[in-house]
Formats: C-alpha cells, sequence, structure tokens
C-alpha cells in the first residue's frame, strides 16, 4: 500500500513536467514550421551556405579558394581550415544541403539554448526550458537572418558553448578547448576566447584551445600551403574582402564609428575607441567570472569580441541567445531591453543600398543597435560585479 502512493506521488509530480516538456516541443516544431514558410515567402536564397559550398569544391578540386567563386558575386573570407570543412558541404548536392543544413541549423539552435541554460545554472527541466527558449529565439533577428543566409554562426556558438559548459565530473571535462581552439580555426573571430581563458588563468584549457587551432593551421598546410600562408599574410588584415565597412548591418565599434564620421577614411579616435571598448570588455569579463561566474564572464568576453571586430553582421550576434537566457534568470527587466533590441529587426530600418556614409543623426544612432546594447551590457555586469566578492562566481 505505501509502496503504491509512493509511486503515485511520483508519478503525480512527473506528469505535469512531461506535459510541458511536451508542449515546448509542440511549441518549437510550430515555430520553426512557422519559420521555414515565412524565409519561402521572402525568397531564401542561402547565399552564405552556396558559397560555402563552393569553398569547399575549390579545395576538393585544388584551385585557389581565394579567387573568385564562380556563379556567385563574394569571395572566400574564413581561414583556409573552414575550406577544408567544407569539403563536406561539397558532397551533397546543393537542394539536399539546403535540408541538411537547415535541419542541422535548428537542432544546433535548440542545442545552444539548452546549453545556455546550464551555463546560467538554470534550477529548472532544463531540456524543456531549452525548446521553449529556441522556439522564441528563431524570430530574434541575428538567428533568423543566420537561418536565412545559411550561415555556420549558430555551429560555431555550439562549440564554444560545447567547452564552457562541460562539468568537470563529466568523461568529456578532460576535453575542454577543442571546441574553442576549432571554432578560431573555422573563423578566426572565437579567438578571443582564448584571450578569455588566459586572462582567467584556465592554463590547461586555454592550451588546449590554442593546440587545437594550432592542429587547424597544420591540416591546413598539410592541404594548401599556399592558401594559408596567403590568408594569414594578407588576406586576414583585407577588411574589404568581407564588404563595406559602412554597411548598416556591420554591428561593431568600428562600424558604427564610420557611419557617424561620415567617411571611410582611418580615423586614430576610432582606432583608440575601439582599443578601449576591447581592453575594458576584457577587464569586466574577467572580473565577471571571478565575481559572478563564467556565465557573465563568457557572454562579456563575447560581445566584447564581436564589438571590437572590424566587421561582426547582425546575425554574427546569435550570442544573444546565451545572453538572453541569462537575462531572464537573473536579470528580467534587461530581459525585456534585450528582447526590444533583438527582436525589433531595426538594424534593417536603416538604408543599406550605399547611403550609410550620408545618414541623419537619428539613423546613425539606431545603425548601432547592437553595439549600444553591448555597452550597456557591459555596464550592466560591471555594476553588478561591485556587489559580489572574488570567488563567488561558479567554476563550470
Amino acid at each position: 500500500m505505501g509502496s503504491g502512493v509512493g509511486v503515485l506521488a511520483v508519478e503525480g509530480r512527473e506528469r505535469p513536467r512531461t506535459d510541458r516538456r511536451t508542449l515546448a516541443v509542440a511549441a518549437f516544431v510550430a515555430s520553426a514550421a512557422c519559420l521555414v514558410v515565412v524565409r519561402l515567402l521572402v525568397t531564401t536564397k542561402f547565399g552564405d551556405l552556396r558559397i560555402y559550398r563552393l569553398e569547399g569544391l575549390q579545395v576538393l578540386h585544388g584551385h585557389d579558394l581565394y579567387g573568385h567563386l564562380p556563379g556567385v558575386a563574394g569571395y572566400a573570407t574564413y581561414p583556409p581550415f573552414a575550406g577544408v570543412v567544407f569539403c563536406l558541404y561539397a558532397v551533397l548536392s546543393l537542394g539536399v544541403l539546403e535540408v541538411v543544413n537547415a535541419v542541422l541549423t535548428l537542432a544546433a539552435l535548440v542545442w545552444t539554448a539548452t546549453a545556455a541554460c546550464r551555463l546560467v545554472g538554470a534550477r529548472v527541466d532544463v531540456p524543456t526550458a531549452g525548446f521553449a527558449f529556441a522556439a522564441l529565439f528563431i524570430w530574434a533577428e541575428p538567428v533568423f537572418t543566420t537561418f536565412g543566409y545559411g550561415q555556420i554562426n549558430l555551429y560555431l556558438l555550439a562549440l564554444v558553448l560545447w567547452d564552457f559548459t562541460r562539468p568537470e565530473d563529466s568523461r568529456w571535462h578532460r576535453w575542454r578547448g577543442l571546441g574553442v581552439g576549432l571554432a578560431a580555426g573555422i573563423k578566426v573571430t572565437p579567438a578571443v576566447f582564448l584571450v578569455y581563458l588566459f586572462l582567467t588563468r584556465r592554463f590547461a584549457f586555454g592550451f588546449r584551445a590554442l593546440g587545437t587551432f594550432a592542429a587547424t593551421l597544420g591540416v591546413s598546410l598539410l592541404v594548401n600551403a599556399h592558401d594559408t600562408v596567403k590568408f594569414w599574410t594578407d588576406y586576414l588584415f583585407d577588411v574589404h574582402r568581407v564588404g563595406r565597412l559602412e554597411n548598416a548591418v556591420n554591428q561593431t565599434v568600428r562600424g558604427w564609428a564610420v557611419r557617424a564620421d561620415h567617411t571611410r577614411a582611418s580615423n586614430p579616435v576610432e582606432t583608440a575607441l575601439v582599443v578601449l571598448v576591447a581592453v575594458a570588455g576584457l577587464a569586466v569579463a574577467v572580473f565577471a567570472y571571478r565575481r559572478l561566474g563564467e556565465a557573465w564572464g563568457l557572454t562579456s568576453c563575447a560581445l566584447t569580441g564581436l564589438m571590437c571586430s572590424p566587421i561582426a553582421w547582425s546575425h554574427h550576434w546569435v550570442w544573444c541567445v546565451p545572453v538572453l537566457v541569462l537575462l531572464w534568470f537573473e536579470a528580467r527587466v534587461w530581459f525585456a531591453v534585450g528582447a526590444a533590441v533583438f527582436f525589433s529587426f531595426a538594424v534593417w530600418w536603416i538604408p543599406h543600398s550605399g547611403q550609410e556614409l550620408h545618414l541623419a543623426a537619428w539613423q546613425v544612432a539606431v545603425s548601432g543597435w547592437y553595439v549600444l546594447f553591448g555597452l550597456a551590457y557591459l555596464a550592466l555586469t560591471a555594476w553588478r560585479c561591485r556587489s559580489q566578492p572574488v570567488g563567488r562566481g561558479d567554476r563550470i
């Protein structure tokens, strides 16, 4: 009798959780289906995905990776190791690749939302929360645009979060660093997390990441030494290969400053401003790690890296996923602010037809929408650090 009551009690507690998870999954599936319909209505072309596939074909056939890619207007802008990875894309037909990438992108969104819940130490049913957040974040501009372009942003976010959410008792803990190293080898900007790791004195973690990154360089040299040397000594520093600095969807300090200054000419003040934000942002990230924990430190580092890159398109800001999850659980008012920023698509209200050097004052202000949020987020983090003692932060 007593045993039976116990079973019923357990079942009574578990059933609501199961129901909530079913609802969360259903909400995500419905949201994903709506996304597919909307993207088809606006004629999704998966432009970046096509470029990735062409890069893979160039590598497979031994052609110049950084020359003109047949049939598209863009150029390869990622490190040569990315071209090696994109060989996986090249073995699929374009139609099949588009379907596979769409499914994997949605899966990556669910995984990153779930990992973000673990990162913040949320005391909830994590899988349920992951699906619920993913259903919502589909409509955040960086995620929506990532899906439409066929971009790899969510994959890179997943690699980094995989590293930073491995608990110490996990058998994968000893492999922490592989994700960051691979992400940096595919796209240089995640290398900012190498700096973060060494500044927070996690040397084993940092050296594993650095070693993995070095391994990607070694693979690139073996596959195509000429393109590898050319990229790291020349193309890496050619910002114009990536796009126009003044483009309104370039959400960086430098891009915003160029639009405000109405000229592409190099300005020492702009450079000093970028350096100032980089130093201050990394300092905040380190203090946040020590006083508030990994979630605040890692996200502060990520936003600092985005703001201080020469170019970071709006879809690179998929770090809004862990940022908004963190704000939901620890600073709900600021979650509303973040939602207003990332769900408004305000960066697309500004002209994108080459007129960005002639914007009105209000247009210049809105054109730095994500940068403004990033600066405010760093200020919020620094303010929260003041009330917490050193050592309070968790060590995932």
